[in-house]
């Protein structure tokens, strides 16, 4: 008898838990969110920038949300981690002259190319360095491929192509077909070219495999960048890094006698080697720099039974600041990119809140700075975590969102990585919702978001919403606002927020979704496990 009756206590305090969770997940509220991205998305905030009185207003603001909550502050008695950067400037000639066998070509900085030189020297002069097609500038053990094969290219520059071989092939088998890998993003095609010795990069632009036209690569130009303070940007091998238009290309290839399209197909072939372009090029850059401290922002709550480990949400605070004005607004607000997704966590975290209990583990709401300088805020964090980085159990990021109402979808960009896919598939059928992949994969939004550090630290990531199902427009109508989305609202002032348009009932459903999977996640001892065909997996 006595049994019976332990048995029935746990089964009560099973039901009210549950009740207590399902009555704080519906504690999300619009109206709340709405004021939150309405803030954050002011143009008071002068477009979130880091540095100065828009980053000073923006990281009070989500300090005293966090505090209005109730989190605990995530670095010792403060809720900021100071992050050393530089902001540095590369000043770049108005034209770029290219020697070869035929003829010189002059490129105009801006609309045939752009480069940088991210190195703390006041002058960067590089004389007649040698250009080298080195395919797509892969060296990828685990897929028998190496673009460098055979050929020394230190001292030179190297021209690749932007995305992986079975991007241009189709080929399903090839890297992951049209779905872009790590190694298809521009920020590896640079990291490779430092590890082998070169001392130029140069990409080909191409949109659809870029994943953004010309116009946000060209953004860059004569603009500054933030790097983290540290000694890399003292001691780089490669000094020169930029991209040049299709066109440039395809001329530039001619000159060298070869066809672009023809080696383009040639590099997507298995025992490609890199061929000298028998071209060269000097050029003398300019740098001018500042160091500063800007700041990550992050609360959590302290888990009840195992407090260093954690379950961590992540939102990045800045955006763009004031930039090149477009129909005479100049304030790039970033009201979808990214005002929403910090509006999601910190709806989160109340919901969390609301339960009246503390988690097994920790759970931190981590809004990191300079995500549009590279993600790095959070490499930061990752580096100098609070929470030792191999007990945190799970990352789960939202970044550019779409406010159009409730969707069926839970889009997942990232697919097949680890098993956090099933455990958010069986909280997703409970919204009568279903799982699917990216409809635009070769973009690679997986490697372009704050997940990126946790998941090269082996963290187990979702970057997941609401995004190509729309269910009063359906998926056809969905996908033609997506497309209009990438080309007239992301980083541009048009990405603002207007209450009376916007619909923030499907970034409410994102919010419980992620509420109810992580809450599972901060009390359980499950850990989420890799995928062995991941590029994270590590034995």
């Amino acid at each position: 008898m006595r049994h019976r009756y332990g048995f029935l206590l746990v089964a009560l305090l099973f039901l009210s838990c549950s009740e207590n969770v399902e009555k704080a997940a519906n504690t999300i509220d619009t109206k709340k969110m709405g004021v939150d991205i309405a803030v954050l998305a002011s143009d008071s905030l002068l477009g979130r920038s880091p540095f100065g009185i828009a980053e000073e207003r923006t990281v009070s603001y989500l300090v005293k949300r966090m505090k209005e909550i109730g989190l605990e502050p995530a670095f010792g008695s403060s809720f900021y981690q100071n992050v050393p950067l530089v902001e540095l400037i590369t000043h770049i000639p108005e034209k770029l002259i290219i020697s070869t066998s035929k003829e010189n070509i002059s490129l105009e900085v801006g609309y045939d190319f752009t480069v940088w030189s991210h190195v703390l020297l006041s002058e960067v002069k590089i004389e007649n360095s040698n250009l080298v097609f080195a395919g797509f500038g892969i060296n990828a053990k685990e897929w028998s491929w190496n673009d460098f094969e055979g050929v020394d290219i230190k001292g030179k520059t190297i021209v690749v192509l932007v995305n992986d071989p079975g991007f241009v092939t189709g080929d399903s088998t090839l890297f992951k077909g049209k779905t872009m890998t790590y190694y298809g993003r521009w920020r590896y095609k640079f990291e490779e070219a430092e590890r082998q010795g070169a001392l130029g990069c140069i990409i080909v632009h191409e949109d659809e495999a870029a994943g953004y036209p010309w116009a946000i690569v060209n953004g860059r130009t004569n603009r500054s960048d933030f790097f983290l303070d540290n000694n890399e940007l003292n001691n780089r091998n490669c000094k020169l890094q930029g991209w040049i238009t299709r066109s440039s290309a395809e001329k530039l290839f001619e000159k060298c006698g070869m066809n672009y399209e023809n080696m383009k197909h040639l590099a997507s072939q298995h025992g490609f080697k890199p061929v000298e372009m028998n071209a060269s090029y000097s050029i003398t850059l300019s740098n001018t720099w500042k160091k500063s401290t800007s700041r990550n922002v992050a609360g959590f709550i302290k888990g009840s039974k195992y407090p260093e480990e954690s379950v961590v949400y992540t939102a990045h605070w800045d955006h763009l600041g004031i930039g090149k004005a477009i129909n005479g607004d100049s304030i790039y607000n970033g009201a979808s990119d990214n005002a929403a997704a910090m509006a999601w966590m910190l709806a989160i975290a109340e919901a969390f809140k609301a339960t009246k209990q503390e988690p097994e583990r920790s759970v931190v709401f981590f809004a990191p700075t300079a995500e549009e300088a590279g993600m790095l805020g959070s490499e930061y964090y990752v580096a100098n975590s609070p929470f030792p980085i191999q007990k945190t159990i799970a990352c789960f990021n939202n970044d550019v969102i779409l406010m159009i109402g409730k969707f069926k979808d839970v889009t997942v960009t990232g697919l097949g990585h680890s098993n956090l896919d099933s455990l958010l598939s069986i909280e997703a059928k409970k919204q009568e919702r279903y799982i699917c992949n990216d409809p635009n994969p070769e973009n690679g939004m997986f490697f372009r978001s704050d997940q990126l550090p946790f998941l090269m630290a082996g963290v187990p990531s979702l970057f997941a919403k609401g995004y190509s199902h729309q269910v009063d427009l359906g998926k056809e109508k969905t996908i033609e606002l997506i497309e209009d989305y990438w080309k007239n609202t992301y980083h541009k002032p048009s990405d603002h927020f207007n209450s009376e348009v916007h619909n923030l009932d499907g970034l409410a459903d994102d919010a419980k979704l992620f509420f109810m999977l992580g809450n599972k996640l901060a009390n359980s001892k499950e850990k989420p496990k890799w995928y062995r065909e991941s590029e994270f997996f590590v034995e």
